[in-house]
């Protein structure tokens, strides 16, 4: 299955900022609230408080695109972490060097790279995926876990479109489960603010 539930799509025209960090809020809402590199949804992360902006092209190696909006991602810390300062060239355009490099994530190229089991792990689907996942450190389990979560989210939303056809015991048993989940994202939630 697809790695990511959408592909990120920047907005074409935005205001100039002097800083890149004024851009997050756009990101965020480009980016789906998702990281950009592993999709990972925001909220189960600390939300947008706990996420980076990323430089594509790294801004220590291309300054001038410190602030050029194409070359920002929203990033979770992790991936933002891993991927650091990387850059396989001398060239702000040049991402790939023999199937050793990065794709942006506002690529649809990207997706087919890498995808998903049906347990939620990522794993490589070609000698530049297993690069990027190497860089980024797709394999760890959390990733599985994300995904996981946002899965037992969407089953809850569709049982709640459902209460009416459930018989009281099932309502009682979803309404506990549901109460249990919520409670647990409010609290990762809250304790990623910190």
């Amino acid at each position: 299955m697809s790695l990511r539930r959408l592909v990120p799509q920047r907005r074409s025209e935005i205001k100039q900022y002097a800083t890149y960090r004024s851009y997050k809020r756009f990101l965020r809402e480009d980016f789906n609230k998702r990281c950009g590199y592993c999709d990972a949804d925001d909220k189960f992360l600390g939300a947008a408080v706990a996420f980076h902006v990323d430089h594509f092209a790294p801004q220590k190696k291309f300054d001038e695109l410190k602030t050029d909006y194409k070359n920002l991602i929203y990033s979770c810390r992790f991936c933002n972490g891993a991927k650091s300062d990387y850059w396989p060239s001398d060239c702000q355009l040049t991402s790939v060097v023999e199937e050793e490099g990065i794709i942006d994530p506002c690529d649809s190229e990207y997706d087919k790279h890498l995808a998903r089991n049906d347990k939620g792990y990522i794993y490589p689907l070609t000698k530049l995926g297993g690069f990027i996942h190497r860089l980024l450190k797709l394999g760890l389990t959390r990733h599985s876990v994300l995904w996981k979560l946002h899965r037992i989210e969407e089953n809850l939303n569709k049982m709640d479109r459902q209460r009416d056809r459930l018989s009281e015991e099932q309502l009682t048993t979803y309404q506990l489960l549901s109460s249990e989940y919520r409670s647990l994202i409010a609290y990762i939630c809250e304790y990623g603010d910190k």
